[in-house]
């Protein structure tokens, strides 16, 4: 995903260097995000023990760079051992937040 994501978000296309700067102009402002991460362990442990490492990395270093905001989070977790009901509970969620384009 991180590979598709680096060749979709160029500069000139997601963002414009300025000549003889260090800044950069947002060239996709205007535009919200959502990242919907799964995971294994409870989020508890993946913001406290580990710091969000792909969620920081994806919506700070690549969406916000970009002009994307506000990037709102959906984490489901556990993912290996939930039920059938837990797994349709969350896939009709995640439709939902589509159809109301959240």
């Amino acid at each position: 995903m991180k590979g598709f994501i680096d060749r979709i978000f160029l500069a000139g296309r997601a963002f414009a260097y300025r000549p003889n700067s260090i800044w950069w102009d947002k060239l996709l402002k205007g535009r919200t995000g959502r990242i919907i991460c799964t995971s294994d362990q409870p989020y508890l442990y993946y913001w406290l023990v580990n710091g969000k490492p792909a969620i920081h990395q994806l919506k700070k270093m690549t969406l916000e760079f970009c002009g994307i905001s506000p990037v709102k989070v959906t984490f489901i977790s556990p993912i290996k051992r939930s039920s059938e009901e837990y797994k349709i509970k969350w896939y009709s969620k995640i439709e939902d937040l589509g159809r109301k384009g959240l």
